[in-house]
């Protein structure tokens, strides 16, 4: 051996912090990193990586051709044979243990920093420091807590442990074989239930009558429970379209028994979490009253919160299948993002809408004709064209950017809805918004300054009509009593970060934007913007 070989701090020159930091590195780090792994190995579900992680995974799923459930399964197979090469290279590798665990600590602060800022964002602070990131399961830390952590490991790693060892490339060939086999040793994981004389899906028989005034229907009976059901459950929604409703996996994770007209006439699935207070608010917003169709209401038995109303009159419920108190085996994970909402005619998928607060979604799904032969019929030859109409909200386009500035500086004499901030407006909006004069107040609930503005200008009857627009990132638990009863209320769409100081009014004629107060303690210039008279 030369003297390169053998490494430059030995035990009789190393310092009480080297070796800690020592300790640190092979030890504490390796043990942290691997225990994680082995969590995900458990478990195996994808649920429970971290939400960047998993939002980007999904969309890989959604946007390509790939088996949506076995890209995730694979890819969580993977993280955790890559976690595991990591954990080993750790242990055994005196040249590469420190660089490893700097960058890979580095890499899981910002997914950490990333998860937190997008919680704090849609939920709010409480959500941002006492949420969970799912790195080590269903029991998880906060991710605050998952952050000091990754934090104090990635500081001994840079400042105790000793830099400059060597060492052979042995010990990562070894690390790499490890996590290469990991990825395939974890077992395929199944979930046992359901009726052992199970059948396949179906085709759909049709029958109609020699008149054809019978509507199409499935003729057979809804297929008995699987055997086996999946350990995972990712539906591509898009590709339900235009097939049996029957004929998808999730389906037959439903719950027996199927009401038995479920095949025959228009139908709408909504797919739900108890705690979902998004789905409470869809289902009070369109389904607290009957509706024309019939709908099912799904649940997906998966949720630790507490349970909101959810009111669905005149509605069938029923649950995904689960595994009960006293059974053996572990429910599925349902990879799904609630609400979800189908349109179904005669059994087969006609719509799907898959993110509720794109408005053009919902409305293709819940507000399509009763029957499928009346919307596809043509036009009489001899039809007359219906009156002219009054302009439509062009409403928010099919695909988000992550992020929107209001930037109002040339909007005046513009029409407000070129203005992409703008168009963000999820509705519905009055029929009559873009006719007439309007003031419309950009405002976030929990704002001391809108709340002021509000209760200075807007209560009592209104000289002008007013359209109140939420930036949807307000913190739940410091919301404001909304003072403006006369009001019309609406906010932007979930989802995207908005970039903009509130409260900003601007007021429109026939939908061009006249005016725009940025500043709602310039009283002169709200004062001309809004034109009340003097009160």
């Amino acid at each position: 051996m030369t003297a390169t070989d053998a490494a430059p701090t030995t035990t009789a020159t190393r310092s009480p912090r080297q070796t800690a930091g020592l300790v640190m590195l092979h030890g504490v780090t390796a043990a942290w990193i691997g225990y994680g792994a082995a969590v995900k190995a458990i478990e195996f579900n994808p649920l429970l990586l971290p939400p960047p992680i998993l939002k980007a995974l999904q969309w890989v799923a959604q946007n390509t051709s790939v088996d949506g459930t076995a890209f995730l399964e694979w890819s969580l197979r993977t993280i955790v044979g890559v976690e595991t090469f990591i954990v080993i290279a750790l242990l055994f590798s005196r040249r590469f243990a420190r660089p490893i665990a700097i960058a890979v600590l580095s890499l899981f602060c910002v997914i950490l920093l990333t998860a937190m800022v997008q919680a704090g964002l849609k939920d709010g602070l409480t959500a941002a420091i006492a949420g969970s990131c799912g790195c080590f399961g269903k029991a998880g830390l906060p991710a605050s807590v998952m952050l000091g952590v990754d934090g104090l490991l990635l500081a001994s790693a840079i400042f105790l442990a000793p830099r400059g060892r060597t060492g052979g490339l042995a010990p990562l060939g070894a690390a790499l074989v490890v996590g290469a086999i990991t990825v395939f040793a974890i077992p395929q994981p199944t979930v046992e239930g359901g009726a052992s004389n199970s059948t396949p899906p179906v085709a759909p028989v049709t029958t109609t009558d020699p008149a054809g005034s019978t509507p199409p229907a499935i003729a057979s009976a809804w297929p008995d429970a699987p055997a086996n059901y999946e350990k995972n459950y990712f539906p591509k929604w898009d590709e339900w379209v235009g097939k049996p409703f029957r004929s998808q996996k999730l389906a037959l994770a439903i719950e027996r028994p199927i009401p038995s007209d479920f095949e025959r006439g228009d139908w709408l699935v909504v797919f739900s979490r108890a705690d979902c207070d998004h789905c409470q608010a869809f289902y009070r917003e369109h389904f607290a009253a009957p509706r024309k169709e019939r709908v099912l209401k799904i649940t997906i038995p998966d949720t630790t919160g507490t349970p909101l109303a959810m009111p669905c009159e005149g509605c069938d419920t029923r649950l995904l299948y689960r595994v009960r108190a006293g059974e053996k085996g572990t429910s599925p994970n349902y990879l799904i993002q609630t609400p979800v909402v189908l349109r179904l005619k005669d059994g087969v998928v006609t719509a799907v809408c898959k993110d509720v607060d794109k408005a053009e979604d919902v409305a293709k799904v819940l507000d399509a004709p009763a029957s499928a032969n009346q919307a596809q019929a043509a036009p009489a030859a001899n039809a007359k064209p219906a009156p002219a109409t009054a302009a439509a909200w062009p409403g928010p386009p099919a695909k988000l950017n992550p992020f929107y500035v209001a930037e109002f500086g040339n909007i005046i004499g513009k029409p407000l809805a070129d203005m992409a901030f703008a168009r963000m407006i999820a509705g519905p909006l009055p029929a009559d918004f873009l006719s007439g004069r309007w003031i419309v107040v950009f405002y976030r609930e929990d704002c001391d300054h809108c709340h002021e503005l509000l209760s200075t200008f807007f209560t009592g009857t209104l000289p002008v009509r007013t359209l109140l627009v939420a930036i949807p990132d307000a913190d739940p638990n410091n919301l404001l009593d909304n003072p403006c009863d006369a009001c019309a209320k609406t906010a932007l769409v979930k989802g995207p970060n908005y970039v903009i100081g509130t409260p900003v009014v601007l007021a429109i004629q026939d939908g061009v934007v006249e005016c725009v107060v940025e500043n709602a303690e310039d009283v002169p210039a709200l004062e001309a913007c809004l034109k009340f008279p003097k009160k």
